[in-house]
């Protein structure tokens, strides 16, 4: 009896695992497919931006060399905007494709200088390898958090001058991870799950354009780090080229947990060296 269950379970972990990949992205090739443009936009007034003091931190000399205030305090840009409003490293994807276009992704380089990890978002597929690349001259120690649980899932010492590989691991159906030094704890980076080549990452200007799509019924989503994510339906013929346009509202920030505690990390009145606490970004 126990035998039969025993094969009967490890068949049914079987076809699971089968069904599973049988739903696994599919690369065909597409004739006449459609396009989605358009724009990420920040409205509002521009949020505070986040303040560490360098001096609570090792290696001030070093760490100081870059965006730091006159007052010593590392200032983190979260909100790269141009000009018009259009807003920098919002990840746009695609949902409900389940087969098209090569998923010609470039792999995933950290780089690690002046006691900063650039970029500030990547695109992610579950088990990608990575690598993280260490130009400085002392050692860091990177702690992969799950940002939708707030634990470590993954911690890489990150010797100086040196190159350190790792891994992306999702847990269950979570899409963020978030990179941050233990050391320096304003050493940050960010990661969205993406299971087709259907993305792309805002630069300064906030456009966007994501072309060779089969026609279809999908969803629209637009991501960025500190804000709430927005979605739009949206339906592709053969040939079209669409046109969305993203908003998000400046006021509706969402801090991680951690960062919600009151520490003295995240100054209340900070604002930019040399500017207004927040300029008027209403469009």
């Amino acid at each position: 009896m126990i035998f039969r269950t025993t094969i009967t379970i490890a068949t049914l972990l079987l076809f699971i695992s089968l069904s599973a990949e049988s739903r696994a992205y599919q690369e065909i090739e597409v004739a006449n497919g459609g396009t989605v443009q358009g724009k990420a936009i920040m409205t509002g007034k521009m949020p505070f931006p986040r303040v560490y003091h360098l001096i609570l931190f090792p290696n001030t000399d070093m760490c100081s060399e870059i965006e730091t205030d006159d007052e010593m305090n590392r200032v983190l840009d979260d909100f790269k905007i141009s000009e018009d409003g259009g807003l920098k490293d919002v990840v746009i994807t695609l949902e409900h494709i389940e087969a098209g276009k090569p998923f010609n992704k470039e792999p995933i380089m950290i780089n690690s200088e002046d006691c900063k990890f650039s970029p500030d978002v990547n695109a992610a597929r579950q088990g990608e390898a990575f690598q993280v690349n260490n130009l400085d001259a002392v050692m860091h120690n990177s702690q992969v958090y799950q940002a939708e649980r707030g634990k470590i899932i993954q911690n890489l010492p990150v010797p100086p001058e040196a190159i350190t590989n790792g891994k992306v691991t999702f847990q269950k159906k979570f899409k963020i991870f978030q990179m941050i030094c233990g050391m320096h704890e304003f050493m940050q980076t960010w990661g969205y799950r993406v299971q087709n080549p259907y993305y792309f990452i805002t630069k300064l200007g906030g456009e966007f354009k994501i072309n060779n799509i089969p026609s279809g019924d999908y969803v629209l989503n637009a991501w960025h780090y500190l804000m709430k994510p927005n979605s739009q339906k949206i339906s592709i013929t053969q040939n079209e080229t669409i046109s969305v346009n993203f908003k998000f509202d400046a006021s509706k920030i969402e801090r991680p947990l951690y960062e919600t505690i009151t520490s003295g990390r995240i100054k209340k009145d900070a604002a930019y060296p040399g500017t207004a606490k927040g300029q008027e970004l209403g469009r």
